[in-house]
């Protein structure tokens, strides 16, 4: 394997802090696939002088969710377990003080199971699926990194750790893809600090990756002709990743699978105008 070549100048660039989260599960038996029909990993990318929002927005969110003495505002912020669908009102300060962070970007990868090729491998094997996913966010993640405003940016990633999964195996598929190893269409890979690092939910960067996946996983669990359910993820869709001309289905939102999983729903036209 030929390491990638990094120009050394790429390591003075500005950083870009990306945190990483996902919603769903990874399984395709037939009970998986009926309660969670789709799996998705979220990014939250904020720029180095923007990071003090990250640690105001979680502590803020905290100090509302819990009671009690002041240590307690120290738990890490959970969607499942602290915005239920009954706290609509947590989830709708959720979303707004999201909404509200400056200069940060959103990238989804949602993958829905019934439409997705039939690979074998990836229905077979949850690491495969996962390492897949994470491979097509990470593309995207340092195409933002070159292409950001005001000049390219090094971006430092940072992902939520997955119960039973063996992270070195995932970051040594990663380097495989990295060196070139199969096509990935001229994705600037040294534009991201290798090697990425799965972290707990301590960090508060993760904690809003994971309030962003909630968010998407309210808005696609509810009827597809129902734009209500989406309103708190179409309070965040300035943030989303766009191209040079607006479109943001495969920049900030890539389906595997049949996109009509996500472009049939009452909401899709509302979420990607600007």
């Amino acid at each position: 394997m030929t390491p990638l070549y990094v120009p050394p100048s790429w390591g003075q660039l500005p950083k870009l802090h990306v945190y990483i989260d996902e919603t769903g599960d990874r399984g395709f038996s037939q009970r998986s696939r009926a309660q969670s029909p789709f799996f998705a990993m979220t990014a939250l990318l904020v720029p180095q002088e923007e990071e003090w929002d990250v640690k105001a927005t979680a502590g803020g969110l905290r100090s509302i969710v819990h009671n009690g003495p002041p240590q307690a505002r120290l738990k890490p912020l959970h969607w499942v377990e602290h915005f239920k669908a009954k706290r609509a009102d947590r989830r709708q300060m959720a979303a707004v003080m999201l909404s509200r962070m400056r200069g940060v970007m959103v990238i989804h990868v949602i993958a829905h199971k019934e439409t997705m090729e039939q690979d074998g491998g990836m229905r077979q094997s949850k690491e495969l699926f996962y390492n897949y996913t994470t491979r097509l966010l990470l593309e995207r993640v340092a195409l933002a990194a070159q292409e950001w405003p005001g000049g390219q940016r090094l971006a430092v990633v940072r992902l939520g750790s997955v119960k039973h999964m063996d992270h070195s195996a995932s970051e040594s598929h990663l380097d495989w893809v990295r060196n070139g190893n199969c096509e990935t269409f001229n994705v600037p890979w040294g534009l991201i600090k290798w090697p990425p690092t799965w972290e707990s939910t301590e960090r508060d960067g993760i904690q809003l990756a994971d309030l962003h996946a909630g968010i998407l996983n309210a808005a696609l669990s509810g009827d597809p002709q129902d734009a209500a359910c989406a309103r708190n993820l179409l309070a965040c869709r300035h943030q989303l990743r766009r191209s040079a001309t607006g479109r943001t289905l495969g920049y900030g939102v890539k389906v595997i699978g049949d996109r009509s999983f996500v472009t049939d729903r009452a909401w899709w036209p509302d979420w990607q105008r600007l």
